[in-house]
């Protein structure tokens, strides 16, 4: 798949201590075994195995992180979310859509589109609820929101799922690192942020809620080891990178 414009904008601006939104676009593979290649106006879709889906336009696995990181799969596998990139044009979309493929045997589910600029976030466990971000300005694209849509009943709700403990927070950076519970749950996602300190977006995939937590960053060592941080689940705990563990119930940092 082609680089969108935000993950040009995002390498060329991270040394500046600046950045693109969080939807990095798109990949061909990545999501546990599968593989999304565009040919022409046609897209073929791999398990890994000697089947193929083909689909008309392009499409590709979502990109969730700066560094490498591509979702679309479910945690129990039997959904997968393919999206399609941007149009390298600066301005937002008008339109976003995504195919929704079922996996145990792969095959077109729904699509789904919509007004406006969405990319992929993540899914809820079974695959139910799939989570957005929307874009809503093209002069800065630090400011985005978190939305979700049932793929059950085929709507996007209205509510922007958000931190209800700090309603002034304002989320705005570029993912990093991204980590999940077992079985799903929770995906937390760490976030660069230029012009703050960095932050982890801990999100209830399954109760529609999210709890953001800023990281006491000691700027001393540099911006470029937030940018190359890694975060992983460690029974209740969150390692961020080599110096900070985060309490998953009590969403308390301390250093290691």
């Amino acid at each position: 798949m082609r680089t969108s414009l935000l993950i040009l904008l995002a390498l060329v601006c991270i040394p500046a201590a600046s950045a693109a939104g969080p939807w990095l676009g798109t990949a061909s593979n990545g999501a546990a075994g599968y593989t999304a290649s565009v040919h022409g106006a046609t897209t073929l879709v791999g398990d890994g195995s000697a089947h193929t889906l083909s689909l008309d336009g392009k499409w590709g696995l979502p990109r969730v992180t700066l560094n490498g990181g591509v979702g679309g799969l479910s945690a129990d596998g039997r959904r997968l979310v393919l999206a399609q990139d941007f149009n390298p044009t600066g301005a937002l979309e008008t339109r976003s859509s995504f195919l929704v493929l079922g996996t145990k045997p792969l095959r077109v589910q729904r699509t789904v589109r919509l007004h406006g600029d969405f990319g992929f976030d993540t899914l809820s466990p079974h695959g139910r609820m799939l989570y957005l971000i929307q874009h809503v300005s093209a002069e800065d694209l630090f400011q985005y929101r978190v939305r979700a849509y049932d793929l059950q009943t085929g709507k996007l709700l209205k509510r922007v799922i958000a931190d209800k403990r700090q309603r002034d927070w304002n989320m705005n950076g570029y993912p990093v690192a991204r980590a999940a519970s077992s079985g799903g749950r929770w995906v937390y996602t760490l976030y660069s942020n230029p012009n703050n300190y960095p932050f982890v977006h801990a999100l209830d995939t399954v109760g529609r809620t999210a709890v953001c937590i800023g990281i006491p960053w000691d700027w001393t060592t540099g911006r470029q080891a937030i940018d190359h941080s890694t975060l992983a689940v460690r029974g209740g705990k969150l390692a961020i990178g080599a110096r900070f563990v985060l309490d998953r119930a009590t969403f308390k940092v301390t250093r290691r």
